[in-house]
């Protein structure tokens, strides 16, 4: 490496124009997964999904779940999910696109 090559690379690293880990792939180091699914009910603490794989789903939430807004039965949602004890909870829930 010359002395210009080096600074170039400095220069990328600081203006983050190298290839990295995306975030997607961060969050599911982290345990996060999105799930995607159309909302069936709500009761008490959850609402109850089902997946884009056919199975139900208890989704867990609680005031610290971001959510646009309120979702009713039909409704397509896509929720940041991390899996805790038996059950899934909401760190974010969205409209689906």
């Amino acid at each position: 490496f010359y002395a210009s090559d080096l600074k170039a690379e400095q220069d990328k690293v600081e203006k983050g124009s190298l290839p990295g880990p995306s975030e997607q792939e961060a969050e599911t180091r982290r345990g996060i997964h999105k799930l995607k699914g159309k909302v069936l009910g709500f009761e008490a603490d959850h609402y109850v999904i089902k997946g884009s794989d056919g199975k139900q789903v208890n989704l867990h939430i609680d005031e610290t779940t971001k959510m646009t807004k309120t979702f009713a039965p039909g409704e397509r949602i896509e929720a940041k999910v991390i899996q805790y004890n038996d059950g899934h909870y909401a760190l974010s829930i969205d409209p689906a696109p």
